[in-house]
């Protein structure tokens, strides 16, 4: 399962790079970032894409999984389907 949301993420995030311009003209400049941060909603737009494709490429190769272990362990008590 990992596999398949590594491989989502990490489209997601080539898509979130390739289509950033696209992506600033539907959304326009996000506030928070033009007054808060060094850079431009731009640039913010691209970093994250490029942080998806880390985290899933990450995700993808099993490097996470001191992280998605324990949650998906909590959330198979918490939300128990077979009783």
């Amino acid at each position: 399962m990992q596999f398949i949301w590594g491989f989502i993420i990490t489209a997601i995030g080539i898509l979130t790079v390739i289509f950033s311009e696209q992506i600033y003209n539907f959304t326009g400049a996000i506030d928070f970032i033009e007054k808060h941060a060094a850079g431009s909603s731009r640039g913010f737009i691209k970093l994250f894409g490029v942080v998806l494709v880390v985290l899933g490429i990450l995700i993808f190769s099993g490097a996470v999984t001191f992280i998605t272990n324990p949650l998906s362990d909590w959330a198979s008590q918490t939300f128990r389907l077979n009783q």
